[in-house]
Parts: C-alpha cells; structure tokens; sequence
C-alpha cells in the first residue's frame, strides 16, 4: 500500500533580483533625470525558476527510499511539499495517515525556555496532549541523553544537544510516514548509531521513511531504493548503489564542463593531520573568485549560493562519503576578490588514511574545483573513536584537555 505518493509533481518559485537600496540610492532613484541612473537602480524584472518539473514516485509501508543530488537540485522542496510546507504547481502530493519531519530539529524550540519546558512546548506543537507528553518524557530526556542538562535554558545548548532533543521528540511520536533531511550530521557517532537504530524501528512498524543525504554510505547502507533527482528532475530510481555510482559519474562530467562561473583559487587551507571517529574538527580556507561573474551569499537572491564544503577519498581515489557539512558564503564575492570561510569536518565512520578534497559548491549547479579540477586533496589519518576495540587492542578512553 502506497503512504507517500507524488503524481506529476512541478513546483515553480518567481524570484525577485531586487538590489538592497540605501536612502541616498532611493533618492538618486527618485529625482534622477538621468535615464542611466534611474535604469541602473530599478528593480530587475522577475525571473521563474522551477525547482520540481513532473516528478512522480511511491513509498510503500516499510520502505526506506534516499534522495540524493547536487544543492539545489530539489530534493528539500520535495520534503517541504510532503510536510505541506509549501503547495506544488502542478501535481498531486498524498500522504496517508500521519507525518512526521525531521527537517530543521529544534527550530521551534524557544531559547529562553529549558529543555524539559521545550519538550511541552514541542509536544502540544505536534498534537500531544500534556497528560501524553509526561507519560513519554522519561523515554523523551532518556534517548536524548541530556539528563543533566533538561533544566537548563536551551539557548546554552550546542547544536548537536538542540538536534538530540529535537530527534528524541520528533520520533517518540507514531507516523505512518518520516521525512529526515541532514539532520544527523551534527551529532558524534555513536548517537548517529543510535539514530539510525530508532530509525530503524520505526521502519519496522510500518512506517514508510524518505531520506535525504549527501553522505552516499548512508544511503547505500539504510535504503532498500535511491531516487537521483538532477535540475528538479528524477533522472534515476533504483538500487542505491547504481544511483550513487550515476551520480558520481555525472558530476565528474560537470567537472569537465565546467564553464568560467567555477573558476576558483585556493589561496590558504587549514585543515587537521589527524581526526577522530565521532569528534569534528576546524577547518579554514580561503578561497579567490577568479572567474568573470559575482558568487552570490546568503545575502544574493540569485538561485546559485555558492558554499565551501569537503569530500572523502579512499587510498585508491574512489568516493567515501560524498559531500560535508557546508558553509555557504557569507556574503557576495565579486570576481578578483578574496574570502575566509571556517567550518567543521566530520570524518568517515571508520578507521583508516584519507584523502579530504575541499570543493565548493552552487545551487542547482553541482560542485566544482579550479577550472573544472578537483579542489586540493589533503591526506588525513583518522583513528578510531575514543574507549572503541579496534583490530584487537581496547583504545584508553581520554578526556579532552
């Protein structure tokens, strides 16, 4: 029996290219006679930009289907039109029974309020009753693992202790059907195993579980299919393992198709020798646009943010984990210019020497590297993580200083 189906899905977004005006450029703007003047700060005409065109697929009760994709490619606008975010265009998007998304944990929290508080708060958002809350709070505080802390005011807590609380309620309440968008990567290894356990259950019970990903083991090792959503359309749907392996295979293409927009230097990295399973790690690196055209930040509206993010190798050059956690530019850079982005890494969930490629990134464009070229590539040991067995000796678990 079908519980998620999509039917012809398109979703169409109008966007605006309206520059930030000052008051003096409003001014100049109003009593200009300058027909160049007034041209140069009007508001450009709206362009469309159809993130879904035509995507149709079904999850059965019990099914584990990962999307992957390049950003942009409109794998969050699927979740976000299941959740009943936003409406499609054209298409029908059924649900049946009920729905729950892990999409941005702990969004909702209110950071004056304290963990336990929150998870009252949350509970009523999501439809319990408060005499349902207290009777699955011990379960609630137990998997998050946040004991000591429940009674502190969550504006003090880490993101990855905003993502425990948040998964643990999000997932104490039954659904027939589970959206999970990145939200793992914040947390240390063994509370990832511990998810995708939960995960698992509720899989189990019945429940049909969409997954977004841009870590390719996961979705190999977690999904009985895999749907490779490229430029809106579903190109691929089937084992996960060839839809991983068509993907790598297509954005190697882009990498030599690359046009003068992706023209990068890497001027300066720094990034660590040695990693641990289950602990992230600072990474810096500063990067020049040497390319003909403005990238766009957080603060552009253009529909290619581009952001910094990192790649794992195995010895042999082959793809471990396809993309990291990534920082997307705080603010336009314009071509010639220079800027210093600093992020986290996180390393693969097994022992053993790698080589970290940094790469950046653009929305619904792929990723890309100097001309076309892979970014820098940086060999890293990563050891096992702390008080864990491996190849027969126990590793001393240690305190960090």
């Amino acid at each position: 029996m079908s519980i998620i189906c999509f039917e012809n899905v398109s979703k169409r977004f109008v966007l605006h290219r309206a520059r930030t005006r000052s008051i003096q450029d409003l001014f100049v703007h109003r009593f200009s006679r300058r027909q160049a003047d007034r041209a140069a700060l009007a508001p450009s005409a709206p362009e469309e930009f159809w993130a879904l065109r035509d995507v149709s697929f079904e999850l059965t009760a019990g099914e584990m289907v990962g999307i992957i994709g390049p950003n942009g490619a409109g794998k969050s606008t699927t979740l976000k039109l299941l959740a009943r975010i936003i409406e499609p265009t054209s298409g029908k998007v059924q649900v049946k029974g009920r729905l729950n998304a892990l999409i941005e944990l702990g969004a909702g929290f209110h950071e004056e309020l304290t963990g336990r508080e929150n998870i009252f708060l949350s509970g009523a958002l999501l439809g319990l009753s408060r005499q349902d809350i207290r009777r699955k709070l011990d379960e609630i505080v137990a998997f998050s693992e946040l004991e000591k802390f429940i009674d502190m005011p969550v504006k003090h807590y880490s993101s990855g202790m905003h993502m425990r609380l948040g998964f643990a309620i999000a997932t104490v309440i039954e659904a027939e059907a589970l959206l999970v968008d990145e939200v793992l990567a914040v947390g240390d290894a063994n509370f990832q195993r511990k998810c995708f356990e939960r995960i698992a259950e509720i899989r189990d019970n019945g429940a049909a579980i969409l997954f977004v990903s841009h870590q390719m083991a996961d979705i190999e090792r977690h999904c009985d299919r895999a749907l490779l959503i490229m430029d809106g359309r579903v190109i691929a749907d089937g084992a996960p393992m060839e839809a991983a392996q068509q993907y790598r295979e297509l954005t190697k293409r882009q990498r030599a198709d690359a046009p003068d927009f992706y023209n990068v230097e890497y001027v300066e990295f720094q990034v660590p020798e040695q990693m641990r399973i289950g602990e992230r790690a600072p990474y810096r690196v500063t990067i020049r646009n040497h390319s003909h055209q403005e990238w766009i930040g957080e603060q552009g509206s253009g529909t290619r943010m581009v952001s910094v993010s990192y790649h794992w190798l195995d010895r042999y050059g082959n793809m471990h984990q396809f993309m990291g956690p990534r920082k997307i530019l705080p603010r336009n850079v314009a071509p010639g210019e220079s800027i210093t982005i600093e992020n986290f890494i996180l390393p693969p969930q097994q022992p053993g020497n790698f080589l970290l490629e940094l790469d950046l990134a653009a929305e619904g464009a792929g990723w890309f590297g100097a001309h076309g070229k892979p970014g820098p590539q940086i060999a890293v040991s990563v050891l096992p993580e702390r008080g864990a067995r491996h190849n027969g000796d126990m590793q001393e678990k240690r305190m960090e200083a």
